[in-house]
């Protein structure tokens, strides 16, 4: 007898053949998978790219910033403590330019504020002001200068402080000296450093006939900008107990400052009066007539500075990016200062390696001289 055997329909089912993906398949997979890749990946490199540009950028920012903030809020303090006289007393400006007083070793002259060319490297910007509680208030003095006798109360002064004695004529005879002792009234007991060289025409002896005017200026300090071999903006200067002036540290104020210009603003025109206006008709740079030469008539006509610092952002590029303020390749910033001028100045930074792979941003910044301001009859 013959059995007939039924399959089963699932049976049917799982015996059929499976079907992969084909190599054609698989390939076109992988070249998806590719593309998809390479997208994410240049996508993303450049996100980073516009990261370390926009960081990049900020830090300069800052940089800069922090920079002028330095600069400018010593620029304006330039000259305080100085003496206002009125109008029948000469300005303290017209002291000659070698009255000074030995700081440590330095001569320090009343000249507020002094730059020093640099040429094609960086400018240093020297600031003068003191710290009187008195704001520069005067008293008449009379007897002999070692031992003054003061018509008036003495407000302010401390031992250590600097005084000036300016003897009232059309041209002073001006002399700078330093408290030793005062009186238990506050009067002074003893000075030194008077006339200290070089120190012309002094003030010697008040014989009780003529006269002079006396002034604490406090601490007379020089505060130093320079940009150091780190591309760091420094601050030197100051009464720092464990260092003081001329010794103090120089401590890093901003970094990646690659450039510290100035020129003084000059005033040339003459009011009704003959006196000159209290503007700026030009700007100079420290050199020639307003260098270390530079005259009485020729300092007395500086009515401002403008100050401009250059900040990198630190990212060396692959390529150039930058050029000078004359080059004209597409694409490439130009670094220049003094913007607002006919002609912008170019800014010398071969000395740095690469300097056109970095990006530079620059801030500029003027300050008048609020102490030649306010005597504008100091010629």
């Amino acid at each position: 007898m013959t059995r007939l055997s039924h399959s089963h329909p699932q049976q049917k089912k799982l015996a059929r053949p499976q079907a992969g993906l084909s190599l054609i398949e698989l390939l076109i997979g992988l070249l998806i998978g590719l593309v998809a890749t390479l997208a994410i990946t240049n996508l993303f490199s450049g996100f980073e790219a516009r990261k370390r540009v926009i960081s990049g950028g900020a830090d300069a920012q800052s940089s800069g910033v922090l920079a002028l903030y330095y600069l400018q809020r010593d620029a304006q303090n330039a000259g305080f403590g100085l003496p206002m006289y009125n109008s029948s007393d000469p300005s303290p400006m017209r002291c000659a330019l070698n009255t000074s007083i030995n700081q440590a070793g330095v001569l320090i002259n009343l000249s507020p504020l002094v730059i020093v060319e640099g040429g094609a490297s960086n400018d240093i910007v020297r600031i003068r002001y003191g710290n009187p509680s008195s704001g520069g208030a005067s008293v008449r003095a009379t007897g002999n200068m070692t031992n003054p006798a003061l018509v008036g109360q003495l407000i302010g002064c401390q031992v250590n402080d600097i005084v000036l004695f300016h003897q009232s004529q059309v041209a002073p005879n001006c002399s700078l000296a330093r408290i030793q002792r005062l009186n238990a009234d506050r009067t002074i007991n003893a000075l030194v450093e008077l006339n200290t060289a070089p120190t012309a025409n002094p003030v010697t002896n008040l014989n009780g006939v003529d006269w002079v005017k006396f002034s604490c200026l406090g601490a007379w300090n020089q505060y130093e900008y320079s940009v150091n071999d780190a591309q760091e903006l420094t601050r030197t200067g100051g009464t720092a107990s464990s260092a003081p002036f001329p010794n103090s540290v120089a401590v890093p104020v901003a970094s990646d400052i690659v450039s510290l210009q100035a020129q003084y603003g000059i005033a040339t025109t003459l009011d009704s009066e003959g006196l000159l206006l209290n503007r700026v008709d030009q700007w100079t740079d420290a050199s020639g007539n307003y260098g270390p030469g530079i005259t009485l008539e020729a300092r007395n006509s500086i009515r401002a500075i403008r100050i401009a610092v250059v900040a990198r952002d630190g990212n060396l590029q692959k390529a150039a990016v930058s050029q000078q303020c004359t080059g004209n390749a597409p694409g490439l910033n130009k670094v220049c200062i003094w913007k607002t001028d006919a002609t912008p100045a170019n800014v010398n930074l071969n000395q740095i390696a690469n300097w056109d792979r970095y990006r530079y941003r620059t801030y500029e910044i003027t300050v008048p001289l609020r102490n030649l301001l306010w005597n504008r009859d100091a010629l």
